[in-house]
């Protein structure tokens, strides 16, 4: 498919081409008997044409990790066909091959996403390997409608995202919302600020984007002179620190919606933090967190249990409201001494020397030790030339001091530009370790 320009969906093109690919496939899958394809595609596209015209042909989809061979060939085990052109597989569906349909069946409408079938998501992986997770259309539908009621911008704007469409967060809100609410939908994979910033300039635009993106644009944010044409910021993917957040909207005028959520439970809540408060989170209409022991536990209509216990720990506040206080799998236990990762991470990414930091559990035998990997401030990297690594070293862990006793201190440390994340935006911890080798 061709759009009238490199960037921008043409929805009547891309109607037409999924009509056409739907009755092809509808035509294959009576001939086959086949239910399930895997899908992938880098660009967004042809991954939604042939998402869409797959659904409304009556295929349940699943969608890879990513696009390494490995990972297609994992989930390709639980699928009839693979409709990857790079994969070269017994299971490889070729579109070359598929009968021409003479006799044409019109979806309702094409652009409208199918009532029944299911989605299989694999998890990210960013600390191993994805998991699969199985979604219906229904909850997609639920979760959009719930996105649309809550969020509202000027119908001339466009969507514009740093995060690939290939995972539930930039799936729906990169192609799905825009989709549902008539917004313009961009197509183009944003991989640096400046490439961002020539698309803002355009016309108005809402950014879909991730921490880690957010982090690097607030460096030498480029964007500030486009900052009229900025309706709002998406953040999800992982935790975006205060002191981010506040960053953002002193340079942009405009507060980062941050959006808490995960591939099993769809998005739970959401908030905005544009000064130095704890600001809690407000649950999405119709989904509701309480306490489980430690952890908090969701309900909602995005999935067909009746409650999913997060890893999250946190607080309800009487509002209904909720804080996070750091994931439970962050918990570890140093020499008898319990201390959580994201606590760490926390209080070090308050100080001016540290833009964004990752504490990772290095293990040598039965020898176990914490090694911070983090990106400095300016601020940071003046001391660091001044006064050296050491000195760097130790005004970090006197920060910690505060708050934490000595055996929860990192050992080793190291100073990167840029911290390595995925095409979601979240940190590869097999990186992050790779660092000490």
């Amino acid at each position: 498919m061709h759009t009238t320009s490199p960037s921008i969906l043409d929805r009547d093109i891309c109607a037409n081409a999924v009509t056409a690919l739907a009755n092809q496939l509808r035509v294959f899958k009576q001939q086959t008997g086949a239910q399930s394809l895997v899908l992938y595609h880098a660009a967004s596209d042809v991954f939604l044409l042939r998402l869409l015209a797959a659904a409304h042909a009556g295929f349940d989809v699943i969608f890879p990790a990513n696009g390494q061979p490995e990972n297609i060939q994992i989930a390709s085990e639980d699928a009839d066909y693979v409709l990857v052109d790079e994969f070269s597989g017994d299971k490889h569906l070729s579109l070359d091959s598929l009968t021409f349909a003479k006799s044409l069946q019109q979806p309702a409408d094409a652009l409208t996403l199918p009532e029944s079938g299911k989605l299989t998501f694999y998890t990210s992986g960013s600390t191993g390997y994805g998991k699969p997770v199985v979604k219906s259309w229904q909850h997609i539908n639920a979760e959009l409608t719930n996105l649309c009621n809550t969020f509202e911008f000027d119908s001339d704007c466009q969507i514009v995202a740093t995060v690939s469409h290939q995972h539930i967060y930039g799936l729906l809100f990169k192609l799905f919302w825009p989709l549902r609410a008539n917004y313009t939908v961009n197509l183009t994979f944003v991989e640096f600020p400046e490439q961002l910033r020539a698309l803002v300039a355009t016309q108005p635009s809402v950014i879909i984007t991730s921490p880690a993106f957010i982090d690097r644009l607030i460096r030498d944010n480029v964007c500030v002179s486009v900052k009229h044409n900025i309706a709002g910021v998406f953040s999800s993917g992982g935790p975006l620190s205060d002191n981010s957040a506040v960053t953002l909207f002193q340079q942009l005028g405009v507060a980062a919606t941050q959006i808490y959520g995960s591939t099993e439970t769809g998005g739970i809540a959401y908030r905005q933090v544009s000064e130095f408060n704890t600001e809690p989170w407000q649950c999405f209409d119709g989904i509701t967190v309480l306490k489980h022991q430690q952890q908090l536990a969701v309900k909602s209509p995005y999935f067909d249990d009746a409650m999913f216990v997060t890893q999250d720990c946190g607080e309800i506040l009487e509002d209904g409201r909720f804080s996070l206080s750091g994931r439970l799998d962050r918990t570890i236990k140093l020499e008898e001494k319990r201390v959580n990762l994201d606590a760490l991470e926390r209080v070090l990414s308050d100080d001016s020397a540290i833009t964004q930091c990752k504490v990772v559990l290095l293990t040598h035998g039965f020898r176990q030790q914490l090694g911070l990997v983090a990106q400095l401030s300016a601020a940071g990297l003046g001391e660091l030339n001044k006064n050296g690594k050491l000195a760097i070293n130790k005004r970090l862990k006197q920060v910690l001091a505060g708050q934490f006793e000595a055996v929860c201190m990192p050992r080793k440390f190291r100073y990167v530009d840029e911290l390595p994340v995925n095409s979601q935006g979240k940190y590869v911890f097999a990186e992050l370790e790779k660092l000490f080798d």
